[in-house]
């Protein structure tokens, strides 16, 4: 396998930037400690810009924006923004914004359809982003989301004539995500979250959904189990062109263990179930691509990625 083979990653250094309170669990320390512990990727964002094997600088992409977004609220997120001084920040909706923040969701959304391209043509990526996007409505912000990058992406992707599969395995439901679907027959949603958890949602019976709510403290065998018994049929029944992964990593055991009083919840997954599930979609022989969602225990997110990158390895 040559370098070219394996998974891209797609970053940006602004991700590092935020001014955020220090009890916001949504912060750059999420990503900090994937950089310390990865030489490659250590290596690869002080070569970011240059030819680089295994990662490439993420992009702005507030021109899609309107993809999904109404051009009221991505002005009134722009002005708060712009309002507050470095180091300042104000809550909104579950989100914390600092004066970096509208200019940081730009390039997570950037990043996104940089990893949508890349499965357009074949190619793994996974786009480390933050802030995280499955909980943001067209006209709102929710749940340390403030654009829905893998909706945007998606919608990117369904006006050039592609068939699209989200699968969201945050330990959350992306509402946002849910929401965006509604009514449309191209794009199916799968998710897998805790029962009970916020934003706390009933099953949906829609043609083009399918809820899967798991008991607190699932482990690596149950998930592993869910993920063959229903993942694989919805994946054959709907036959997409493209897979779009919504990877939050809050499933894993490591934010249970120190978040899981906070959220009220959690997981109890490791690294195991990650590289099954990248195993399983490699076996549909069918393109995807992630994009980070949760996961706030650092270890949690470092967890997730290196299983990305090894399954390939």
């Amino acid at each position: 396998m040559t370098p070219r083979d394996y998974p891209l990653l797609i970053y940006h250094p602004i991700f590092h930037s935020d001014g955020l309170p220090e009890d916001s669990l949504e912060r750059s320390e999420r990503l900090e400690h994937l950089i310390e512990e990865v030489p490659f990727i250590r290596k690869s964002i002080k070569e970011l810009g240059q030819e680089s094997s295994k990662m490439i600088k993420a992009k702005n992409g507030k021109e899609f924006l309107p993809l999904v977004h109404s051009k009221d609220y991505v002005t009134s997120v722009q002005e708060m923004c712009q309002k507050l001084q470095q180091g300042e920040y104000l809550e909104n909706e579950d989100v914390f914004l600092g004066k970096n923040s509208y200019k940081m969701a730009c390039y997570a959304v950037g990043a996104s359809i940089q990893a949508a391209e890349l499965a357009k043509h074949g190619k793994k990526s996974m786009a480390l982003v933050r802030p995280p996007g499955h909980h943001a409505y067209p006209h709102k912000m929710s749940g340390f989301c403030i654009f829905n990058n893998i909706a945007i992406a998606t919608e990117y992707l369904l006006q050039q004539g592609e068939k699209v599969m989200i699968i969201d395995v945050d330990l959350h439901l992306g509402d946002g995500t849910l929401a965006y679907v509604e009514g449309k027959s191209d794009v199916y949603y799968f998710s897998i979250s805790q029962k009970g958890l916020w934003p706390h949602h009933e099953p949906a019976d829609d043609t083009n959904t399918e809820l899967i709510f798991l008991r607190e403290g699932t482990t690596d065998r149950e998930y592993c189990h869910t993920l063959e018994e229903k993942l694989l049929p919805a994946i054959a029944r709907f036959n997409p062109d493209i897979i779009a992964v919504s990877a939050g990593f809050d499933t894993c055991g490591m934010d249970l263990l120190d978040y899981g009083e906070i959220i009220k919840g959690g997981f109890a997954l490791s690294e195991k179930t990650y590289s099954h599930l990248w195993d399983i979609l490699d076996t549909t022989l069918i393109p995807y691509f992630a994009v980070l969602e949760g996961g706030y225990n650092p270890l949690s997110v470092l967890s997730g990625v290196l299983s990305f990158l090894k399954h390939e390895a």
